[in-house]
């Protein structure tokens, strides 16, 4: 046995703590699958138009934090901004962007699942005091270039 301070660790009590970091660790791992670049398609639901093309970035820090930034383009006119209230839970993930336009505000928030590499899920519209203005779909993949990290 280690001593370690005033406790005796035996080497089965010292292989599950290790046990336990090692899992700690490819939990942190797992839930940064989303950290890379995106890029996706969307569609308003019941609207016909053009489709909402979105690119998104996320960095994932060592303390499991998440920041971003997102992109979104629909017939030529560009929208940007910082995501916020990032999460993962598995293979879901979600996140707000807050955008402002001509003194008005709102948020677009964005829900979903990766499968195979794939990403899909919802999205709203939400100008400030308001309920979804717009709702609808989208789907996409890691950008070109961006090597897979699951």
């Amino acid at each position: 046995m280690t001593r370690i301070g005033r406790i005796r660790v035996g080497l089965a009590g010292f292989a599950a703590v290790v046990a336990m970091a090692v899992s700690f660790g490819a939990v942190q791992a797992q839930e940064s699958w989303l950290a890379g670049t995106w890029e996706a398609t969307a569609e308003a639901t019941g609207m016909p138009g053009p489709v909402i093309s979105m690119t998104w970035t996320v960095e994932a820090a060592e303390d499991g934090a998440f920041t971003g930034s997102w992109t979104g383009a629909v017939q030529g006119e560009s929208r940007t901004g910082e995501m916020s209230d990032i999460t993962v839970d598995g293979d879901a993930f979600g996140f707000t962007v807050r955008i402002e336009e001509q003194g008005q505000g709102g948020e677009i928030v964005l829900e979903g699942t990766m499968a195979e590499g794939a990403v899909s899920g919802t999205f709203e519209v939400r100008p400030d005091g308001m309920p979804a203005m717009i709702t609808g779909t989208f789907s996409g993949a890691r950008a070109e270039g961006d090597g897979a990290r699951r």
